[in-house]
């Protein structure tokens, strides 16, 4: 009797030490899966970033800091040449920090075109917001791709981004007032038009002012 216990217990341990080794062949099986489905979204994100590796490299027509601060008569009089810069930026360099640069000021001013009127289209307004959101985001993985020993004033490229980030919440501020229809009060009303209107929340010039860091921003890469 004790021979065939015996027997019995030697069988299940050989079937529990079986059943461990298969589960942890199994583990070491989709520990190696989630390595290499780590290393091919590493490796497809490197690719994707390739050009950004590169030291950035401005047009001799975008060097000189030049772009316009906001006023009525200036919105969207460049706009068509610097699109062309922009076609020509991305043929000879690829998407660098140098494009998506001046592609943020760009779409930051075609935004700041509907924004600032007195009454706006949120949906379109919406759209333009939109589009500028994600050329932010992929100019944000562009600056991380790119070594800073590579260029000394990448750090300016940094505060862009950081401006055209807080441009893009307070145009979305805005739109949100004006799809709500919320009036001005009465202490508003005297801010808007004068030198401090940028303090009134969901205004034109409150924008208008984040819209001027932004080309202010841009103007220091050069």
């Amino acid at each position: 009797m004790y021979s065939y216990r015996e027997y019995i217990n030697k069988k299940m341990l050989r079937v529990l030490m079986s059943g461990l080794l298969t589960a942890l062949f199994l583990s070491g099986c989709d520990e190696t899966q989630q390595d290499v489905s780590a290393s091919a979204s590493s490796e497809q994100a490197h690719i994707r970033n390739a050009q950004c590796y590169a030291l950035p490299k401005a047009p001799v027509n975008i060097q000189n800091g030049s772009y316009p601060f906001w006023s009525d008569h200036s919105a969207g009089s460049n706009i068509q040449n610097l699109q062309s810069t922009l076609s020509d930026i991305e043929k000879s360099q690829d998407k660098t920090l140098v494009y998506y640069s001046l592609a943020i000021i760009i779409q930051a001013d075609k935004a700041t075109e509907i924004v600032s009127k007195e009454t706006f289209t949120p949906q379109e307004a919406k759209l333009q917001v939109t589009a500028l959101n994600s050329l932010i985001a992929e100019a944000k993985e562009c600056y991380k791709a790119t070594p800073p020993s590579d260029n000394a004033s990448l750090i300016r490229y940094s505060f862009l981004l950081d401006s055209a980030n807080q441009y893009s919440n307070l145009v979305a501020e805005r739109i949100q007032r004006q799809q709500s229809h919320v009036a001005y009060s009465e202490g508003e009303k005297a801010q808007i038009g004068s030198m401090s209107e940028w303090m009134v929340k969901g205004s034109a010039g409150r924008v208008i002012r984040a819209y001027n860091k932004v080309v202010s921003s841009f103007n220091d890469l050069s």
